[in-house]
């Protein structure tokens, strides 16, 4: 399982091998900013032993019910047959539903529309053809067939739709067919039902009953002892996030608690102290383009202490 939770904006799914070895062992877990459920997956799925108790908390609660869902089975292609969400579609509807709003956004942004106007008509042809074995003149034309077998399954029909449209785009490199070529460039990928495919693997968490979820404000959730507290906040300085934050507030709140409380953040007060720091490329920056940053995970004065009694 290389991928954690569920697709989002912000996942930490990429760097939590690396932070979870910090926390210490204690009776409860808490993913107070739950978001993708990246970090509650990944926890429960390599350290289960280490925690008796597990709070995914996320103050969205359709994106808490998401989870559930697809922990439930909802999103198996066995009982779901994904139908093309429109442009129109996505902004009617996306900040009702989470699972539009989270699968088909532009880099899980839960803002933008997935696809450019452009790229729709194409995207939209091929799903239909994967998803449903329904080829209209504009699939014919992409993949020079009008069906696929009627024994390969949904993700069979994707990997075969990828591997066609893969070889096409290889002969008309041969060819130089530019115009043919530049259509295919951007048909490789169905992300939508890949993405799809991150909510299934949801169906294979085996640790539900050390799980709780939760759908508060981050100082809504009581903090029992003895617990560790993991906190991914909406970063200071940066956009894309839903709603408005109040920084100075939070991290009050941190540095008031009893409990180890570690932060994910770029930048923090004086008064917490830097555990460590995590360089790691950002997948999008305003430009479109990959950056690096240097992503920090800092303590309070108990994280910092139960960091310094283990090396005792």
């Amino acid at each position: 399982m290389a991928d954690f939770g569920i697709p989002y904006m912000g996942s930490k799914g990429g760097i939590i091998h690396r932070i979870a070895p910090i926390f210490p062992a204690a009776d409860n877990f808490y993913d107070l900013f739950g978001g993708g459920f990246s970090v509650s997956h990944y926890m429960l799925y390599h350290h289960s032993k280490k925690y008796k108790r597990f709070l995914y908390n996320e103050i969205k609660s359709d994106v808490v019910q998401l989870v559930k869902d697809a922990i439930a089975g909802k999103y198996n292609y066995d009982v779901f047959k994904p139908e093309w969400i429109s442009r129109e579609r996505f902004f009617a509807e996306k900040d009702s539903n989470a699972y539009i709003r989270c699968i088909w956004s532009f880099g899980n942004n839960q803002k933008c529309y997935m696809f450019s106007e452009e790229n729709e008509r194409n995207k939209r042809s091929l799903h239909n053809a994967v998803v449903f074995n329904e080829f209209d003149a504009l699939a014919i034309s992409i993949l020079k067939f009008k069906k696929f077998p009627d024994h390969l399954s949904i993700r069979g029909r994707r990997l075969a739709c990828r591997q066609t449209v893969v070889k096409r785009k290889g002969e008309l490199e041969q060819l130089e067919r530019l115009e043919r070529l530049q259509q295919l460039e951007h048909l490789q990928q169905l992300q939508q039902l890949e993405q799809l495919e991150r909510l299934q693997q949801l169906e294979h968490l085996q640790q539900l009953q050390q799980l709780e979820f939760s759908s508060r404000s981050y100082s809504g959730v009581e903090i029992l002892p003895n617990s560790v507290v993991y906190c991914d906040p909406p970063y200071k300085g940066t956009t894309g996030y839903l709603g408005e934050f109040d920084h100075k507030v939070f991290w009050d709140w941190v540095m008031d608690q009893a409990e180890p409380v570690f932060v994910s953040e770029y930048q923090a007060p004086p008064m917490a102290k830097v555990i460590m720091a995590l360089n790691h490329k950002k997948k999008l920056s305003h430009k479109g383009c990959s950056t690096d940053s240097v992503e920090k995970l800092f303590g309070n004065e108990a994280a910092v202490k139960s960091l310094a009694s283990r090396r005792l």
